[in-house]
């Protein structure tokens, strides 16, 4: 009798398994999750609390109120925006043409929309993550901007380009989820309009 497929069984939810105790990081990755689902209007001791399956008593063993749980989380997201500034300022040795391709595939990383997308949410009521996102844009923009000089622009257009690119970026981020991926051929396209004299 020959076997028979296993019908898959539907998934149920479940509270992941953990030790007896947690620790601060494992708050704090809850917190990023609710971060890139709601927002940060969204993070509630009672939501983390429930997603981590323990009771709200366990929060207060690492944090003295959500405002401190939210600065820890502030601290966080923001060494996230200073990897991906390093990411950017390793693409500096770069061709100039090469730098800037280099930037669209990096503002194009499927991994980085959700993230990049709920940290200018959340910087739009947080001053010093407002900060972060602004020196971020700026990094990019002088990359860019140096990248088109060395292409031959005088400095109106090297300017227009690199803003051009910069909130083709941010635009990027904010629309992918209703418009879809970028394809290479529309990267490709983009970039060779950029960079066209």
């Amino acid at each position: 009798m020959p076997d028979r497929p296993v019908e898959p069984q539907p998934a149920q939810e479940t509270v992941p398994a953990r030790g007896p105790r947690l620790g601060a990081d494992d708050w704090l990755d809850a917190a990023v999750e609710v971060l890139l689902e709601d927002g940060i209007g969204g993070l509630k001791i009672s939501r983390l609390s429930s997603r981590l399956g323990v009771t709200k008593g366990s929060f207060y063993w690492h944090f003295t109120d959500i405002a401190t749980m939210k600065s820890e989380l502030a601290a966080h997201c923001r060494k996230v925006q200073t990897a991906a500034a390093a990411q950017i300022a390793a693409l500096e040795n770069l061709p100039p043409a090469e730098r800037i391709e280099g930037m669209a595939r990096l503002v194009s990383d499927p991994r980085r929309w959700r993230m990049e997308g709920a940290m200018r949410r959340w910087a739009e009521t947080d001053g010093s993550i407002a900060d972060s996102v602004s020196e971020l844009d700026g990094q990019i923009f002088q990359i860019a901007d140096q990248a088109m000089r060395e292409l031959g622009f005088d400095e109106a257009e090297a300017h227009a380009r690199a803003t051009t690119l910069l909130y083709a970026g941010i635009g990027f981020v904010h629309a992918h989820g209703r418009l879809g991926e970028a394809t290479p051929d529309d990267l490709r396209i983009f970039l060779d309009i950029l960079t066209r004299k």
